[in-house]
């Protein structure tokens, strides 16, 4: 098969990130297996990587009652100028990261049958950023969804979403995964205090930041490493104890250093706030193909069920740090000097395996065709 994978509205930071690798990964599989493939990104910023075909979208207007409009011409502009590099690569299949829709998006619909991938509950999630976009999301998203061929979701509970479910598509399951002859096991550190690793992006409450520094104050003697956040996307919090380390955005050969260091690695703590309870998260994965011990505050769609004793499971509520507190320390004194069970973990998180299953969803399109 020809496959286009479209990617839209991602800036530098996350491309240069775990979103980037993942998108890079899947068609890097892809041509392993034998197909075509190649990754198309429309994106705020430049996008200098070999393997990518980019288009900026830009506006030259930074000020102004001219830059709205300025902004709004420039996206459409990119737009069309990706959906037309789109059609002259004549794919048999699209693969489209869902994202906001924008004029003239629908129209890609035209050249080949298309496949969504949905990483997240998007109706709950624009809600929790901005009225106006959530208003102009819930206006627009069925322009693609009711025409593209298939959905993909990284997690059973968004699939079986109403918001979904409503489209009357075929849907298939496949969790995150990850490219673990890219990473290999590291050794257990020697600290003289015990360090937990947290990366994200600033801005999402979902994250949970105010319950990690909230646990920072009352565990000193625990150095928590903030990877993607710096002081001042921290300044809007009362209190920001001296064993928080922020790192800010770095690139992931530095992201892997920290990892590296650290004697357990934690995830997002707050996804009930997006009225979610199901993830398979990329920087977990990465953080126990490494060896690290991991907190998880949501189910794992991979992982949860298997209870391992690398593994902290803590439930997805509000006061889910507040009530687990001594349960988590422990755990992570009880970690010091330990590692994942690689051999575990690496069936379950595999992407080769998962991309199998990927292009055999694929090709029942392409061979209806």
């Amino acid at each position: 098969m020809r496959i286009a994978y479209v990617a839209l509205n991602l800036n530098q930071r996350l491309m240069l990130g775990g979103v980037g690798r993942k998108l890079r990964q899947h068609t890097a599989i892809w041509r392993e297996k034998g197909h075509d493939a190649r990754l198309f990104v429309l994106s705020p910023d430049d996008i200098d990587l070999p393997d990518v075909t980019s288009f900026k979208m830009g506006s030259k207007e930074k000020i102004g009652p001219l830059s709205f409009l300025s902004s709004i011409i420039a996206r459409v502009s990119a737009l069309k100028a990706l959906i037309e590099s789109v059609r002259a690569y004549a794919p048999d299949m699209i693969y489209l990261r869902q994202s906001l829709y924008f004029f003239p998006l629908h129209k890609i619909t035209q050249i080949a049958p298309i496949v969504m991938e949905i990483n997240t509950d998007d109706v709950q999630e624009y809600k929790l950023r901005n009225k106006m976009i959530f208003l102009y999301h819930r206006l627009t998203r069925q322009i693609l969804l009711r025409r593209v061929t298939g959905f993909v979701t990284i997690s059973h509970e968004i699939a079986n979403l109403p918001t979904i479910t409503k489209f009357d598509k075929p849907v298939i399951v496949i969790p995150n995964g990850i490219d673990l002859n890219s990473l290999k096991a590291v050794p257990a550190p020697t600290n003289p205090n015990p360090r937990i690793a947290f990366a994200g992006n600033p801005g999402p409450s979902w994250n949970g930041i105010d319950k990690l520094l909230w646990f920072a104050q009352k565990t000193p003697q625990i150095q928590i490493d903030m990877i993607g956040y710096t002081r001042e996307d921290l300044e809007t919090f009362d209190v920001v104890p001296e064993n928080v380390i922020c790192h800010g955005f770095m690139p992931v050969d530095q992201v892997y250093e920290i990892l590296q260091n650290a004697d357990v690695a934690c995830g997002t703590l707050a996804l009930h706030r997006k009225k979610l309870d199901e993830n398979s998260a990329l920087k977990i994965r990465e953080a126990l193909a490494l060896g690290l011990p991991v907190i998880l505050a949501y189910f794992d769609t991979d992982i949860s069920e298997h209870n391992f004793d690398f593994v902290l499971q803590l439930p997805n509520t509000e006061n889910n740090v507040h009530d687990n507190l001594d349960r988590i320390r422990d755990f992570v004194f009880q970690m010091v000097g330990k590692r994942a069970n690689r051999d575990l973990i690496a069936p379950l998180i595999d992407q080769s395996a998962k991309e199998e299953q990927r292009l055999a969803f694929l090709r029942q399109f392409y061979q209806a065709k």
